[in-house]
């Protein structure tokens, strides 16, 4: 039965990953829809884009972006490791809800 099993393995694991990439393009597509109708608004001189927890998330989310990128096309450490060579989850939460408590984009 292991044989089998290990057969298979592969191909779950095949399209496990196909569902990732398929999610993480449909949310980059929802990302740069997003970030169009923010440049209108931005061009348009929408007063609610100066407001501060708009610049908060703004910063939020750019960072976020940023350490992903680093990560994924640099082959980079997330900003958060500083140099440890591979993301850590758990100073990534720490991050997070750092940020969510005090407003801070930064570790």
């Amino acid at each position: 039965m292991n044989t089998v099993y290990q057969s298979e393995e592969p191909s779950e694991h095949h399209h496990d990953v196909q569902k990732d990439l398929e999610m993480i393009q449909q949310q980059l597509s929802n990302i740069m829809a997003n970030a169009e109708q923010l440049m209108e608004q931005c061009g348009c001189g929408s007063p609610r884009m100066t407001e501060a927890w708009v610049q908060s998330k703004m910063t939020l989310a750019n960072d976020y972006l940023e350490s992903v990128h680093a990560y994924v096309v640099n082959g980079g450490p997330m900003k958060s490791d500083a140099g440890q060579g591979k993301p850590n989850k758990v100073d990534f939460v720490i991050a997070v809800e750092k940020a969510m408590t005090d407003g801070s984009s930064k570790a």
